[in-house]
């Protein structure tokens, strides 16, 4: 408990450093208390920035001077249609490639809001796109792919190395998604000279995350371009949702550009921006964390997510000794979640109620758990989860940074609560229907 209060408190001094007048805060004793304070301070961030800017309007006519938030600083003009961002680097390891390289980072209101833009601007360059789409990636992702219809065309990531290249008609990209439950290190498996581009989604990893680096690497070696988009609202916000932001940051070796040969990616950039600028999703500026930037901030993040991975594997181990075998609760790659399973595929609406009645009981016992989608929070979150790895309705369990002791506890009333509710041959959905009305 000491180290857990003792991180909490360095993140609330990273938070607390953001204001003109920080108050004097009563150093937390419980997670409870550092939950509440961490909340509290960002709501005075966002009063305090929005007091300092309150004559910045939507076409920046009050504006004589750019638009300032920590270490970014915006530049517009209409309704940040034209928005520019100056700022710190997302990725650490673009910024110590020793490969000469072209990097260009544009920002939208979400991570989907990003990936939307890039799609739709691969798709717009050549008329048709092929996206390799590895198993189990994030099932609103697969979604957005479909809703292209014939202009966007999805194959399994597992088949890039059978197909041969194609016409100049068609774009190709491989799609390496840090969501999926397990296979994340397929892509080394695809053939470079099959494919035209590399999407990177990197929400489920830290910035600085050694796989970010070696997808990198990877890319660079391989004179491949890529694309790395993510949502910044689950890991890069110390657990308080701060505001929704998404980000593309297209990158590839220089020596591809003065060939020639990826003429067709500053295209790519100039399509990405324009589909940012005509979805109307520029990213709102009080959603950029002013104190997303220093060591002080890095070291805060780098623990908070070793901690998260530490916890969920515990739970894991932990509920899997209580249940009976390894099929109830299964882990991610990334460790940033895993899932409990009931015996039989509920609806997504039966999971959300037994997902409500687990956090109900839980609750009642003063555990901080909530009934709440997402991950990356201070508190442990449960929700119903469509699973695109198992293709079935599941219960999603985020366990955050807490103590040890806090999350043996959460584990044992969860592992009470399943044997209570479910069973791993039964799941009453009449029952479950009956107990989210109740909730």
């Amino acid at each position: 408990m000491q180290s857990y209060l003792e991180r909490k408190c360095r993140e609330i001094s990273v938070l607390n450093a953001c204001l003109r007048w920080p108050p004097q805060l009563q150093r937390p004793t419980s997670p409870e208390m550092a939950i509440a304070q961490k909340f509290r301070l960002a709501a005075a961030i966002k009063a305090d920035r929005a007091l300092q800017s309150w004559s910045t309007t939507e076409t920046a006519w009050a504006s004589h001077r750019p638009v300032k938030s920590g270490l970014f600083e915006f530049n517009y003009g209409y309704q940040r249609a034209d928005l520019r961002v100056h700022g710190p680097a997302i990725y650490r390891a673009l910024e110590r490639s020793s490969t000469n390289i072209v990097r260009e980072t544009m920002y939208a209101s979400s991570g989907m809001s990003a990936m939307a833009a890039l799609v739709s601007g691969l798709s717009r360059l050549r008329g048709r796109a092929e996206l390799l789409v590895p198993s189990g990636c994030y099932g609103e992702t697969r979604e957005l792919f479909d809703s292209f219809g014939g202009r966007v065309r999805s194959l399994p990531l597992e088949a890039g190395a059978d197909l041969s290249r194609r016409g100049n008609d068609v774009l190709r990209a491989a799609l390496i998604d840090s969501s999926v439950r397990a296979g994340f290190f397929d892509f080394a498996n695809i053939a470079p000279d099959s494919i035209d581009l590399v999407i990177f989604d990197t929400t489920c990893f830290g910035r600085s995350s050694t796989r970010i680096r070696r997808v990198i690497e990877w890319a660079l070696r391989a004179n491949l371009p890529l694309a790395l988009v993510r949502s910044h609202t689950k890991l890069d916000c110390l657990g308080i949702e701060y505001g929704r932001l998404g980000s593309v940051v297209v990158t590839a070796p220089m020596q591809g550009i003065l060939s020639g040969r990826l003429k067709w990616l500053t295209g790519l950039i100039r399509a990405t921006a324009d589909s940012i600028r005509l979805l109307g999703a520029a990213p709102i500026l009080a959603n950029f964390p002013p104190f997303a930037a220093g060591r002080a901030f890095e070291r805060c993040t780098v623990e908070r997510i070793a901690a998260i991975i530490r916890n969920n594997r515990r739970m894991v181990r932990l509920l899997s000794a209580r249940l009976g075998g390894s099929q109830v609760a299964t882990p991610c790659q990334h460790g940033l979640y895993f899932t409990l399973e009931p015996g039989r595929n509920p609806s997504a609406a039966d999971a959300a109620g037994l997902a409500r009645r687990l956090c109900r009981e839980l609750e009642s016992t003063a555990l901080p758990v909530v009934h709440a989608g997402s991950f990356g929070f201070d508190f442990i979150a449960i929700d119903g989860f469509a699973d695109s790895w198992s293709r079935s309705n599941v219960i999603r369990v985020a366990a955050s940074d807490l103590p040890v002791a806090v999350v043996d506890q959460v584990a044992e009333g969860i592992a009470g609560a399943w044997r209570r509710h479910c069973s791993a041959s039964r799941i009453d959905p009449a029952a479950m229907r009956t107990s989210a009305a109740a909730a």
